[in-house]
């Protein structure tokens, strides 16, 4: 066990004294999580996002100004066009009028039809909240006629509370995450990888082109030491990388610099075993691509690719069905599923112990492929 110490300590000075590998580690990381979380902010809880609706008021009747203060609040944003600007319609999303007549039509006891206009290309879900609101507004609204129709003394205090309505979310919210919610987990789950597949992989190259590989295989140590110093080296690098942006989303949460929710504990021990897995990968580089530039190279191309699949450029939420059963064969996807759960679902770690128990998995296969592809004699 010392001597696995003495090499994982020894890579750990040397990646804090390389200029080159604290700029990846801890200034890229942090300027690319800022610029894509303000880039990709807007989005967030959907319970919050306002929906516009066009009202064209033809009536302008009392009854018509009614259900206009009805439909206001929550989450629409009415829109009232002025008459003497026409404005071009195809540009209304959503468009609610209420005809000539409305008031007389209603107080004589005949139906009369509201024309909603939606343009093909709206949300869906939109167009629902915006359906749900407008229903509800016309019973209201009804609700109102009918009571004042009502005698005073026909009315009784049993009558305030015959109905009650009770509404509630039925499970989580299903947000799709989005700005700092999406950018710090993501661009640290990338840029971790990139580390030990970039610096971790060449280092290895350098160590083998000036012979010390050969001179530490020669030294009072077994192979199977030497292997897990290696792993432990980059397991340290990652996990100070890890501690600083996990940090960093702390200090910017209770600043009011960010907007990202979540047991940060339960985050950083997430990335911790993560870290555990990309570590092994990172020698197994640098066993496979001997020359440094060339692991260097292949190792940034590769986190490329799996952060891309894995969900750390963009929600797995949006993407097609293909690319998100592609995705499960990544070490990427289920880190970023397991932080997604603790930080825009709010889940707990014992929510999480499938995708933990995947992570494991990728790290126990990654250990295995670098104990038998990292040669020391050559």
């Amino acid at each position: 066990m010392t001597q696995i110490m003495i090499l994982a300590l020894h890579d750990l000075r040397s990646s804090l004294r390389d200029r080159s590998a604290l700029l990846w580690m801890f200034v890229l990381p942090l300027v690319f999580s800022i610029f894509f979380g303000l880039f990709m902010s807007g989005g967030g809880d959907p319970s919050k996002t306002k929906i516009r609706l066009t009202l064209v008021d033809e009536d302008h009747s009392a009854l018509s100004q009614s259900l206009i203060e009805e439909l206001e609040g929550g989450r629409l944003e009415i829109f009232q066009p002025e008459e003497s600007q026409p404005g071009p319609e195809e540009n209304w999303i959503r468009t609610l009028r209420v005809p000539s007549g409305f008031q007389e039509t209603v107080e004589a006891g005949t139906q009369v039809k509201l024309l909603l206009k939606v343009d093909p290309d709206a949300s869906s879900e939109a167009t629902l909240v915006a359906k749900a609101r407008i229903f509800r507004a016309i019973t209201r609204l009804l609700g109102r006629q009918i009571r004042q129709g009502v005698k005073p003394e026909a009315q009784s205090p049993a009558a305030e509370s015959l109905v009650r309505v009770k509404s509630s979310f039925a499970g989580r919210s299903r947000v799709i995450p989005s700005g700092f919610s999406q950018s710090f987990p993501g661009n640290s789950i990338m840029f971790v990888m990139l580390v030990a597949l970039s610096w971790g992989a060449s280092s290895l190259g350098r160590e083998r082109e000036s012979g010390m590989l050969r001179r530490i295989a020669t030294a009072p140590i077994s192979r199977a030491e030497i292997v897990l110093g290696k792993i432990a080296g980059r397991f340290m690098t990652a996990s100070v990388q890890v501690s600083f942006l996990v940090l960093a989303m702390i200090i910017g949460r209770k600043s009011g610099l960010i907007d990202i929710g979540g047991n940060m504990f339960a985050v950083w021990l997430i990335l911790i075993l993560y870290a555990g897995c990309v570590a092994p990968l990172g020698v197994s580089f640098g066993a496979f691509f001997r020359e440094p530039d060339r692991a260097s190279s292949l190792g940034v191309m590769t986190t490329m690719a799996l952060a891309a699949i894995g969900g750390c450029w963009w929600p797995l939420g949006i993407v097609s069905g293909p690319l998100k059963t592609l995705a499960w064969f990544t070490p990427t996807a289920w880190t970023m599923q397991a932080v997604q759960g603790i930080i825009s679902f709010g889940r707990t770690l014992p929510e999480v112990l499938a995708q933990l128990g995947m992570i494991l998995l990728f790290a126990a296969a990654f250990t295995i492929l670098a104990a038998r592809a990292l040669r020391l004699e050559e």
